[in-house]
């Protein structure tokens, strides 16, 4: 674990680590992109060509995105209130009457996975990637450290509020991922997957390292929104 870092910047950070691990950062390392060469220009053209996001201004946008829940959850809330309605044919008849294969699909991986996830459904997947970019965009420059801490730690109360472990949070996340692919196979699910596979079996891993609530009593974020 990185030692200047406290345990609840700690803990946010590994609810940021399926993204940041994939971009090949470490959380030995407090996820510093600096530690890299070259990884501080990759990261600026990541956050540009898959986010849009090029400045202070842009950055912000998307910040107020996900703390307003404008993310794939919200969506896949309102296509899973749709199909709770319905019995299994009744969403069986759904789904084969959808023309567009990638709608058809992501109605598919609800069908299949609803009754894996809880009531908050997968955002995970937006909450954990806005705290994966906050880092990786603070280290840029496009947030001042103590506001992007704030809000960092602001989705991470989020998660630690809607999930009960690591397990939990994960398997939301790739359900998540899943359904923004807008593609249902098994070689997708599979995929998917191994992003979380070695987090979870890792013994240097955050989250084996890191408590999803330590000794039994949740991390002490603070009620309201820090400014």
């Amino acid at each position: 674990m990185h030692s200047l870092l406290d345990a609840r910047q700690q803990w946010t950070l590994a609810a940021g680590a399926i993204l940041l691990e994939a971009n090949r950062l470490e959380f030995a390392t407090g996820y510093d992109i600096d530690m890299l060469e070259g990884k501080r220009e990759g990261i600026t053209e990541m956050l540009d060509r898959a986010w849009s996001i090029r400045d202070e201004e842009s950055f912000q946008r998307q910040v107020e995105s996900f703390r307003e829940n404008r993310g794939h959850g919200a969506d896949f809330d309102q296509d899973r209130a749709l199909l709770s309605v319905m019995n299994y044919q009744e969403q069986e008849n759904y789904i084969r009457g959808i023309i567009d294969e990638k709608r058809s699909a992501q109605f598919k991986i609800i069908q299949v996975y609803d009754s894996r996830l809880n009531t908050a459904g997968v955002s995970a997947w937006d909450w954990g990637r806005a705290i994966s970019i906050t880092r990786m965009a603070m280290q840029i420059g496009y947030m001042a450290e103590d506001a992007a801490w704030a809000f960092m730690h602001e989705m991470a109360q989020r998660i630690q509020r809607a999930y009960s472990s690591w397990a939990e949070f994960a398997l939301a996340y790739i359900i998540g991922r899943q359904y923004w692919s807008e593609e249902f196979n098994e070689d997708e699910a599979l995929a998917h997957f191994e992003l979380i596979e070695p987090l979870l079996e890792r013994t240097d891993s955050p989250w084996n390292l890191v408590r999803w609530e330590e000794d039994g009593t949740a991390l002490a974020f603070d009620l309201e929104r820090e400014e």
